[in-house]
């Protein structure tokens, strides 16, 4: 399975169902399931013993869970949010390697076993939306990955999370946010080369995550409607900023770029971990910035199209025009 071509991956994607494709991801790519803090480097790291991994790490949930995890409470995790391609990935990683946390990130089936195949649900939730069982649910698994890992704390990042900050904080009032932004222009670039490299994600009329009343942006014009994405989750996020007060930290992803130690150090400051010479060792010195890329891949049209949706946001951001 490891070793499968792409010829006989893309035979697998027509002859297994997805729920039947994600299992087998899980057990073959341990760090698609995140047993391990991933390599901030490599998405997926194949190991010959992750099946076995995955097996036990299932058996010994379902037996704690009916023993003790159904009371289970995690203490204050630590969620990344910001648009999707603004770079919360890496951020996530990064966050990870630091010897206290323990990352399950992604998991759109544990947040929301029904509808997070629907490419039409709405990805925005409130306190009001916590059904029974959510709470509970939430708790035990998450708990259980940081037990699993013997590590005090949690970081989890999801792209939609960015839209369900008051639906996080009804389920886990103790948590606290990282937001990651990114200039705009570059994340619509990444948006749009992205959704091209998947024909899956072109068959939603909307990628990632839907802001509030996203319906009112889709467009014709990607460029165009991604842009107003952007904006959306952006302002979003930012409305809430007052609110979460010190449980909100701000990380742009230039400077993460330009210093990860010393704005990744901030970050582990803000949420109550060490940040000595020890830990920041195990962080690079510098990242490669891949905003430049937009310039390159976006025509002049589509350019002129996301700084004219764009500008207001990008200047209240501080980003030169």
């Amino acid at each position: 399975m490891m070793a499968t071509s792409s010829p006989a991956r893309r035979v697998l994607k027509h002859l297994l169902p997805a729920p039947w494709r994600a299992t087998l991801r899980r057990a073959f790519f341990e760090e698609g399931f995140h047993l391990y803090p991933p390599d901030c480097f490599s998405r997926y790291r194949p190991q010959g013993a992750s099946l076995l991994r995955w097996l036990g790490y299932e058996a010994r949930y379902k037996a704690w869970h009916v023993t003790r995890g159904r009371r289970a409470r995690l203490e204050r995790p630590i969620f990344v949010i910001g648009c999707p391609r603004s770079g919360t990935g890496i951020s996530v990683r990064l966050l990870a390697l630091h010897p206290l946390v323990a990352n399950l990130s992604e998991v759109p089936d544990i947040w929301d076993p029904w509808h997070y195949r629907d490419f039409e649900a709405d990805h925005h939730w409130t306190a009001a939306d916590v059904r029974p069982g959510d709470a509970a649910r939430l708790h035990a698994r998450f708990e259980y990955h940081r037990r699993w890992h013997r590590r005090p704390r949690f970081v989890n990042k999801h792209p939609r999370s960015s839209v369900r900050i008051d639906y996080i904080r009804a389920v886990f009032p103790d948590a606290v946010f990282v937001h990651i932004i990114r200039d705009g222009r570059a994340v619509v670039a990444s948006m749009l080369a992205f959704v091209r490299q998947r024909p899956r994600q072109q068959r939603a009329r909307m990628p990632f995550c839907h802001p509030p009343n996203w319906q009112a942006l889709v467009r014709e014009d990607k460029a165009e409607q991604s842009a107003l994405q952007w904006c959306a989750i952006v302002r979003h996020v930012l409305s809430k900023k007052a609110e979460l007060g010190a449980a909100y930290h701000e990380i742009r992803y230039e400077e993460l770029c330009e210093a990860p130690r010393a704005v990744l150090g901030a970050a582990f400051r803000f949420a109550g971990l060490r940040a000595d010479d020890e830990v920041l060792a195990r962080l690079p010195e510098r990242l490669e910035n891949r905003n430049y890329k937009w310039k390159q891949q976006l025509s002049l049209q589509q350019i002129e199209t996301i700084v004219r949706v764009e500008a207001p946001l990008l200047e209240q951001l501080g980003y030169p025009l």
